[in-house]
């Protein structure tokens, strides 16, 4: 059947996790580009694994291993070598390592929980003219479908996907692995990527590869109705949403600034339910409390 139905056939909705990045910022992290989350795999992992623990006791079904950065090229431009090994087997050995803390937490908690394999943009999230081209989309995102496959993750999450040439792209290394995936992206409104294009031609497109479940993500929850109205009249497959709620700007040096209370969040999250979304997480700004308030909607 896969594992998304399966939940789905036991309880109302799926609740994913809290964000990685802003949480280890809060919890007092390095989190500077380009290294971003996967810097605290190596100073601090300890950290990135209770916040897993964290996630799964406040009601997280999915758990996304922490290999949002995990990819050659984030090394590449840092210019680190991962106990001096070479940009590839770096990111090999770190994703590997994400992987490992996610499937610890798991045991640690005893809870039947799945992990996700993040994959990320390969250049900046908010900058989809920077997508390299096609040929180099197709090596490196097969690279990190691999090293994600290998390290044995669940099932996989294209997340953040901003542009539909990398999703064509991204969707075609899947593709040739068979792993369960679903896939999320980042809107402009409630028509458009935020590459400009329409959502409904992504959709056209990742439909064609079938996925578990087709997503939004990294918006504020404001946005997130008429998204979910688009979604619902493009696919009949199962929709999620997980936004942020706040904003920063890293690159000048601002801490994450929340303005939607995890009280407030529940609020949104609750229309969301009502309007037929059955995946719901949280992206940038949220924490454990957070997933905590959207246990109740299993119900």
């Amino acid at each position: 059947m896969g594992l998304i139905p399966d939940i789905l056939n036991k309880q109302a909705i799926i609740v994913l996790d809290s964000a990685m990045g802003t949480e280890l910022e809060a919890r007092g992290a390095d989190i500077s580009l380009p290294l971003w989350s996967a810097r605290a795999l190596f100073e601090i992992p300890d950290t990135v694994r209770q916040i897993h623990i964290d996630n799964i006791d406040a009601g997280a079904d999915i758990i996304t291993a922490n290999t949002f950065r995990t990819q050659r090229r984030t090394f590449e431009k840092a210019n680190y070598s991962y106990k001096g090994l070479n940009f590839a087997d770096s990111a090999r050995e770190l994703t590997t390592a994400a992987v490992d803390l996610a499937k610890e937490a798991v045991m640690i908690t005893h809870d039947e929980v799945l992990v996700a394999g993040s994959i990320a943009a390969l250049e900046d999230c908010y900058k989809p003219e920077l997508a390299p081209d096609t040929d180099t989309l197709c090596t490196e995102h097969y690279e990190h479908v691999l090293n994600l496959t290998d390290a044995g993750a669940d099932l996989l999450l294209p997340e953040t996907m901003n542009n539909i040439r990398e999703i064509s792209a991204v969707l075609n290394q899947i593709h040739k692995t068979g792993n369960e995936y679903m896939i999320s992206m980042i809107c402009r409104n409630n028509k458009e990527l935020l590459s400009g294009e329409l959502i409904k031609d992504a959709v056209n497109i990742i439909e064609k590869f079938s996925p578990a479940a087709i997503m939004v993500n990294c918006i504020h929850p404001s946005m997130a109705e008429g998204i979910i109205t688009t979604l619902k009249s493009l696919t009949g497959r199962p929709i999620g949403v997980y936004a942020n709620v706040g904003g920063a700007e890293h690159e000048k040096g601002k801490r994450f600034e929340l303005d939607v209370s995890p009280a407030g969040y529940l609020d949104y999250a609750m229309k969301w339910k009502r309007m037929g979304a059955v995946i719901i997480g949280g992206c940038c700004g949220t924490n454990p409390e957070y997933i905590s308030k959207l246990s109740i909607l299993k119900n």
